[in-house]
């Protein structure tokens, strides 16, 4: 499924989406819909059609909602992507694809939007330093829930490893998870990479930088300052 929706990228390079949720309803109807009714023979990988069906009818969506050359195709992309497949998760109990995958290389995941286009650009280039310069790849994640976890321990730790965050980094990997919504955050490491960004350190940097300017809804210093300080850590 991965490779089918990174096709979808070309696309991407000419359009700008602003979904809402109504958007994502109807487009996740549609979806199912065409899973449901299409005459699987037995040949089939059934995973794989869906995800052809998947990628088909989220390509035509795109294309008919072409509106500028966006800023970072990335995170427009990963953000539709990811509420779409949790949405088909909810609401379709016969779409088996559960996992919303992300672009490959990607550092911002707005699920609820957060920042600025200027912040986000800020933010996108001190996490490419650290993944270029000190070898450790940084995702930061904002979600509006939980779904399908039930804290926010395990939801983090399971988007660690289902988009393998830092692979094929020598210091591995780190996600840094926020809602803003529902007042929670937290910082994932892999076994590698705490051996550089310890649970001590992520500790520090929660109570030290996150959480004073999270309480002043000031959620870009929160992030780009713990940025800051992981890239100061781990060089």
């Amino acid at each position: 499924m991965k490779n089918i929706q990174i096709l979808i990228l070309i696309f991407l390079v000419f359009v700008s989406v602003k979904s809402n949720g109504q958007a994502i309803s109807d487009l996740s109807i549609k979806i199912c819909d065409s899973v449901n009714n299409h005459k699987f023979i037995e040949t089939d990988t059934i995973e794989l059609k869906q995800a052809q069906i998947y990628s088909k009818l989220l390509t035509e969506y795109l294309l008919n909602n072409i509106k500028t050359k966006p800023k970072n195709f990335k995170t427009d992309y990963n953000s539709l992507n990811y509420k779409l497949t949790r949405e088909l998760n909810k609401t379709c109990g016969s779409y088996l694809n559960k996992i919303p995958y992300i672009l490959p290389f990607s550092n911002l995941i707005e699920v609820d939007s957060v920042f600025s286009i200027e912040q986000r650009e800020n933010i996108v280039k001190i996490a490419k330093e650290i993944r270029n310069k000190n070898r450790m790849e940084i995702v930061i994640l904002s979600i509006d829930e939980l779904y399908p976890d039930e804290n926010i321990d395990e939801f983090s730790f399971n988007k660690l490893i289902d988009w393998k965050i830092g692979g094929v980094f020598e210091k591995s990997g780190v996600i840094i998870v926020f809602s803003k919504k529902l007042r929670l955050l937290r910082i994932s490491t892999t076994e590698i990479s705490k051996k550089y960004l310890t649970d001590k350190n992520c500790e520090k940097i929660i109570a030290e930088i996150m959480i004073p300017n999270f309480k002043n809804n000031n959620y870009y210093d929160g992030i780009y300052k713990s940025l800051m300080e992981i890239k100061s850590i781990t060089k």
